[in-house]
């Protein structure tokens, strides 16, 4: 079976950006404007934000959230603004959009804005650190700037990015990237008959321009252009093996890169993850992985090299 029919059965054509609720009784979609015209509205925005509101870390159900309330310059209660807390500060990371017209390497969708993604930590969690294309399972709050809720997913639920099936669910951009600066529980306790209890989670909160949401396609009660607040908890994860050639997705990341979709060994326009043949030998990777002493994948750090070669044996045309 040749790669491009590969690649079509795997469904790797189209993505998606799904809204969290799936509701959407939206009306007429607004004009597409730059995005470089909307941002300094949107950054403005939540700035603005962050210097006029206040917030308290509650207990819900026993979620961990945050109740937010208008911030008084005064305020005998002794309330600090979000923007000036120093026992959960506000951070930022300089992002693009990672929304990609299809998975080829060449197929990212091209803007050229530079988003500024503000956030803070709750609890960073005591697990396994996320990246963006681990399937994570995740619960989350979403509002608006006038503090409107307009989404809540209260249960745990898979999310992946990329999509490989129809079954499966991706987030939004702003929501995936912010995912991956948290740390999945520490532990899990699974009672007979009760409630699974994910112990020392991560949880943060994230403010999104637009730009890394819906932007111009309004969502239920959500407006387009409107920017985001998302309080995210992350569950656990599993890592992925995108294109089940044996080697972990996150290992086809190059020299560390942390967009996979840049690295392609063979030149052929499909990403490594997504490649059942990342050096274009005509010897699947699953194959020249394979420990022939077990019948199953090296770990990959014992990938071997052929003999006189320093690239591992998948990743060397020359090399079979």
């Amino acid at each position: 079976m040749n790669k491009v029919k590969f690649y079509f059965i795997l469904s790797l054509i189209s993505m998606v950006l799904f809204s969290c609720n799936e509701d959407d009784n939206s009306s007429v979609i607004r004009p597409l404007k730059p995005y470089e015209e909307q941002y300094p509205i949107d950054i403005d925005s939540i700035e603005s934000y962050l210097k006029t509101h206040s917030f308290s870390v509650v207990d819900v159900d026993g979620r961990i959230d945050v109740e937010i309330d208008t911030f008084i310059v005064g305020n005998a209660s002794g309330k600090v603004s979000i923007w000036d807390n120093t026992e959960y500060p506000v951070q930022f990371k300089m992002v693009k959009n990672d929304a990609r017209n299809n998975n080829l390497v060449d197929c990212q969708v091209v803007e050229p804005v530079d988003y500024k993604m503000y956030y803070f930590i709750i609890n960073q969690g005591g697990g396994d650190r996320a990246t963006k294309f681990d399937s994570t399972y995740v619960s989350y709050r979403g509002w608006r700037l006038d503090n409107k809720q307009f989404d809540i997913n209260p249960t745990p639920f898979w999310a992946t990015f990329p999509k490989i099936s129809n079954s499966e669910l991706s987030l939004i951009s702003g929501f995936r990237q912010f995912t991956a600066l948290l740390n999945t529980a520490e532990s899990i306790d699974a009672p007979t008959g009760g409630d699974i209890i994910y112990n020392n989670y991560g949880v943060g909160v994230v403010f999104l321009p637009s730009g890394l949401g819906y932007y111009n396609n309004p969502q239920g009660s959500l407006p387009s252009f409107s920017p985001l607040i998302f309080t995210i908890r992350l569950h656990s994860l599993r890592e992925r093996d995108h294109d089940r050639d044996g080697v972990l997705s996150k290992y086809e990341n190059g020299n560390a890169v942390e967009d996979l979709y840049t690295v392609d060994t063979d030149g052929d326009n499909i990403p490594d993850f997504l490649d059942i043949d990342d050096d274009n030998d005509n010897v699947r990777t699953i194959l020249e992985v394979r420990n022939p002493a077990t019948g199953k994948s090296f770990p990959y750090a014992d990938i071997p090299t052929c003999l006189g070669g320093t690239l591992k044996k998948h990743l060397d045309p020359n090399c079979q």
